[in-house]
């Protein structure tokens, strides 16, 4: 797969009002928690994040053609001579979950929007600067956002991440280009051109601080999301995917629309032509959504979880490698899992769609779980209760020794001890479907930023319990 970087420009014509800031952004509060204004940046570190960017592109032989940011051979290539592979869509569609971080935090490079990663994070960790304007206003370009995506089955969220362990893919709303090391003008940036939205965990940016009209702002986030969903430039000032930023509302083509390559070329002809043939040379948004995403519906069926080892009961020397293997499905693609040890507040987040992992375990008495999560919050977990060097524990009740529960569960887990959270997996702030009530799964911590999904405080030495991740497969759609 080719990923690519793509941008929109702000051409020389068009003139947009420069994003203010509240007048005391120490007391600004955004959806019930505080604004901090992030330090401005020298002209020293400007030139630093610019040059590290540049180092970026040249090592990993891009170039920066136009509005987009690509593999040189792309650039070069005549994308149109000769003949194209063709494939036919079989892939069912997915549930999708996107988070609008108006909080900034820092990050660094990488892919994964849950780590807080970016390819366009050069340099070392950035502190990635917060949405400055009202609560208002952050309301608004959501609504632009929602409305473009509701007949869809995508998820929004906004006033807090989603759990690690649900696949979503992340907009950074706030900043000014200077701060990845991007030259002025620039609205927003895909680090990866998604081809046939392969990578689930994709983290875009839209610099709010750049331009001030709403509409702008929210057609920013939606192109920059789409683009590491696969979609390209096309003609047309009233569609989403225009490359220039114009006013007003726009909205997905819903017909085979040209290509507009007039800031730099085409990466994903080859899943275009799936929906506008071959020799199309046009994207159809709708086509291309519905198929990634399907149409919008509540899901309310949660995930099935099989714990094949270890065995609930089940005794163990201490030393001895513990095999966790676990079967896991949903009525809906695209839900994520975990695994935990609950006593030695232990998470692994399964990034790569792992199902297997090794542990060694010291002394004790622990619970093994491995717990689903949909896009609608609906939990399936199934456990088992391992002793290591020690006895089963008796019942003082029945005089029997004391184990978990069933191994196989697809509903919510009423022991869970944690509070009750909203249909987005943690997030509590789903705007585009009907709420579905659950109860949260076991979570060891909780971050600074008051979301109630893990960070795995390990109190006990990872390196100790984790001897290897097995069975890796990524999260990818598959291809005929």
């Amino acid at each position: 797969m080719t990923r690519s970087i793509a941008y929109i420009s702000i051409p020389c014509a068009l003139a947009l009002a420069p994003l203010t800031a509240a007048a005391d952004p120490g007391q600004q509060t955004l959806f019930g928690r505080p604004v901090q204004a992030a330090p401005e940046l020298t002209e020293e570190e400007i030139a630093a994040r610019r040059a590290a960017f540049e180092k970026y592109l040249e090592d990993n032989d891009l170039i920066h053609a136009g509005g987009l940011v690509v593999p040189r051979s792309m650039a070069e290539d005549d994308l149109n001579a000769g003949p194209r592979p063709t494939y036919a869509w079989d892939t069912p569609p997915k549930r999708h979950t996107v988070f609008l971080n108006f909080f900034g935090g820092e990050m660094t490079g990488g892919t994964n929007s849950a780590l807080m990663e970016s390819p366009c994070i050069q340099g070392g960790t950035v502190q990635y600067p917060q949405f400055l304007r009202s609560e208002q206003e952050a309301l608004a370009i959501i609504q632009v956002f929602q409305d473009a995506m509701n007949p869809f089955g995508v998820r929004i969220a906004y006033e807090k991440a989603p759990p690690k362990h649900l696949p979503y893919s992340m907009v950074m709303m706030g900043g000014k280009p200077q701060v990845i090391g991007l030259p002025n003008g620039v609205l927003g940036v895909a680090c990866n051109l998604d081809c046939g939205d392969t990578w689930w965990r994709d983290t875009t940016f839209a610099f709010t601080e750049v331009a001030g009209d709403i509409q702008v702002l929210g057609t920013t986030a939606l192109q920059e999301a789409a683009h590491a969903w696969g979609l390209d430039h096309i003609d047309g000032e009233d569609n989403i995917m225009y490359p220039y930023a114009t006013f007003g509302k726009k909205v997905w083509a819903d017909t085979c629309t040209p290509y507009n390559a007039a800031t730099g070329p085409i990466g994903c002809e080859y899943v275009h032509d799936e929906f506008c043939g071959e020799n199309g040379g046009a994207q159809n948004d709708v086509a291309e959504l519905m198929a990634y995403f399907g149409a919008n519906s509540v899901d309310d069926v949660p995930p099935t979880v099989k714990l094949l080892s270890p065995e609930d009961g089940a005794m163990f020397e201490p030393g001895t490698d513990v095999l966790v293997q676990a079967e896991i499905s949903d009525n809906f693609e695209g839900y994520g899992w975990r695994m935990m040890i609950p006593e030695a507040d232990l998470e692994a987040p399964a990034y790569s769609g792992e199902k297997s992992w090794s542990i060694k375990p010291p002394k004790g008495t622990y619970t093994v779980r491995v717990e689903a999560l949909d896009h609608d919050g609906n939990i399936g977990f199934a456990e088992a209760v391992i002793h290591v060097g020690v006895e089963p524990t008796p019942d003082t009740t029945t005089g029997a020794p004391t184990t978990g529960g069933d191994t196989e569960t697809t509903g919510d887990d009423p022991t869970s001890g944690s509070d009750t959270e909203d249909n987005t997996g943690g997030d509590g702030s789903n705007v585009t479907s009907a709420s579905a009530s659950t109860t949260a799964p076991i979570d060891p911590g909780a971050d600074e930023s008051g979301c109630n999904c893990v960070t795995a405080p390990v109190s006990r030495d990872m390196s100790f319990w984790m001897l290897a991740l097995a069975g890796l497969g990524l999260v990818r759609r598959r291809r005929s």
